[in-house]
């Protein structure tokens, strides 16, 4: 009869750490460890939409975003909220200190446009999982030295962080 409760033991304390592994943060297409640490200071710098940036963020931002009646755009957003209730906006950023490919990870579900001379920048990779707490998706990006105007769209929340710099 002792036996039976310390199997079922064993085998539940043997069960925590495998499903800490299957939350899908170790299943992106590249590895996004480096971002989800960032996301996870509690002293991010934050931006509101509409504000132009004079540097590009060193770590994770978050951006406070606008009701999506009120948000601002450059160019209308490429795709369309599914909802009625969504927040965005847009953030500037200044020119780049060289043209590369460039890394835009997001912490939660949102439609993401990259502007760069009067257009829409194109992706070159993305990958997105939803069962990986904190990290929703990643973007990248060939982008030439000039300026950036990040758009964010469809964003359940007023609030989300990102982190966007040079594919390491």
């Amino acid at each position: 009869m002792l036996r039976s409760p310390l199997i079922a033991l064993a085998l539940f304390a043997l069960s925590g750490p495998a499903a800490a592994a299957d939350d899908g943060c170790e299943k992106f297409a590249w590895s996004l460890a480096r971002e989800r640490a960032a996301f996870a200071t509690a002293d991010k710098a934050t931006a509101a939409a509409g504000e132009t940036l004079t540097a590009l963020p060193a770590s994770a931002l978050v951006i406070r975003l606008q009701p999506g009646g009120q948000a601002a755009f450059e160019m209308p957003p490429e795709r369309k909220p599914r909802t009625e209730q969504w927040h965005g906006g847009m953030v500037r950023l200044p020119a780049l200190a060289k043209p590369g490919i460039y890394q835009i990870t997001l912490s939660d579900d949102a439609w993401i446009d990259v502007i760069q001379n009067g257009r829409y920048a194109r992706s070159v990779g993305s990958t997105g999982r939803s069962d990986c707490p904190g990290v929703r998706k990643s973007v990248r990006l060939d982008l030439d030295a000039s300026p950036v105007v990040l758009q964010l769209s469809a964003v359940a929340a007023d609030t989300v962080a990102i982190t966007f710099g040079p594919v390491q």
